[in-house]
C-alpha cells in the first residue's frame, strides 16, 4: 500500500528504538532510586547521543528534503545565495540530529522548499532556520495568534496602518491568546500574563512589536503587539497563510 505521507514513510524506514541505559548506567540509576520517567528520559538522550542513530536520523532528514524538492525548477542563485543555503541545510540537519524534534524538522524542510520556491531571493536564509530552532511550540501558536488577529486580510490595501487599529483589537488578541496558551480565562478579568509573556519573548526575537499604551496592571493589564515582518516571512516561509504580502514587501 502507497505512503502518501513522506514523514510517516521515513519513520516505518528508520523505526526508533526504544530507550535504554548501558548497563552501568541502568544500576547506577537503581542505586539513586530514580523514577521511571527520569531513567525513560535519559534512555532517550543517550539514544540520541549515539553517532550511528545521529547518522541514520541526518539520512533520514535529507531524504524528506529531497521528497520536498522534488519537480523543483532549475534557478539561477548568486554565490552569496548559494553559500546561504548550504549554510541553511547543515543547520537545519546539525540542529535536528541534536535535537530529533519532528516538528522543527519538518518546519525546517518547508523553509528550505519554500525558499527556493520564491522569486526574490529570502535574505539570511539560514537565520531563519535558526529562529525555528529557538523557537518553542508555545512561541510558534503565539506567532499564528498575532497573525490571525492583528493582520486581517486587507484586500490589496497597501495604505498605512494607524497604531489605533491594533489598539482598538488588543483586548481580542488578549482573548485569543489566553485561549491558544491555555490561560486563565473567566470573563473579563482573566490573566493576560502568558500572553504578555508569549509576544514579549517574540519581541525578543525579532517577531513581534509592542504597541504601547499605558502601564499595565499585573495581571490582567492589557497590553498590544503586533507581528513583525519577519515574523510573517517565518510564517510564510513554514507554509502558514499569511495576508497582506504587498504590503509587508514579503
Amino acid at each position: 500500500m502507497a505512503i502518501d505521507d513522506p514523514f510517516d514513510a521515513i519513520k516505518k524506514a528508520y523505526p526508533e528504538q526504544g530507550p535504554s541505559l548501558p548497563a552501568d548506567l541502568t544500576l547506577m540509576a537503581a542505586k539513586c532510586m530514580l523514577p521511571g520517567i527520569v531513567t525513560d528520559a535519559l534512555g532517550t538522550v543517550f539514544e540520541r547521543l549515539n553517532r550511528n542513530n545521529q547518522e541514520q536520523r541526518a539520512k533520514a532528514t535529507i531524504e524528506l528534503l529531497m521528497v520536498e524538492l522534488k519537480g523543483l525548477k532549475e534557478k539561477t542563485v548568486s554565490k552569496e545565495e548559494l553559500n546561504d543555503l548550504k549554510e541553511a541545510i547543515q543547520l537545519a540537519i546539525r540542529h535536528d540530529v541534536e535535537e530529533f524534534n519532528d516538528r522543527k524538522r519538518e518546519r525546517y524542510i518547508k523553509i528550505i522548499g519554500n525558499a527556493l520556491r520564491e522569486e526574490k531571493q529570502i535574505d539570511d536564509l539560514a537565520s531563519y532556520i535558526q529562529d525555528v530552532e529557538r523557537l518553542s511550540e508555545r512561541d510558534v501558536v503565539a506567532l499564528k495568534v498575532l497573525n490571525k488577529v492583528m493582520n486581517p486580510d486587507r484586500g490589496g490595501n497597501t495604505k498605512d496602518i494607524h497604531p489605533n487599529e491594533f489598539i482598538h483589537k488588543r483586548q481580542e488578541l488578549a482573548a485569543e491568546l489566553a485561549k491558544a496558551l491555555g490561560g486563565a480565562f473567566e470573563g473579563p478579568s482573566f490573566s493576560r500574563e502568558e500572553g504578555y509573556d508569549a509576544c514579549n519573548r517574540l519581541q525578543g526575537f525579532g517577531l513581534a512589536h509592542e504597541i504601547e499604551i499605558s502601564p499595565r496592571q499585573v495581571p490582567v493589564g492589557e497590553y498590544c503587539f503586533r507581528p513583525s515582518r519577519r515574523g510573517l516571512m517565518l510564517l510564510k516561509l513554514v507554509g502558514e497563510k499569511v495576508a497582506n504580502g504587498e504590503m509587508y514587501h514579503l
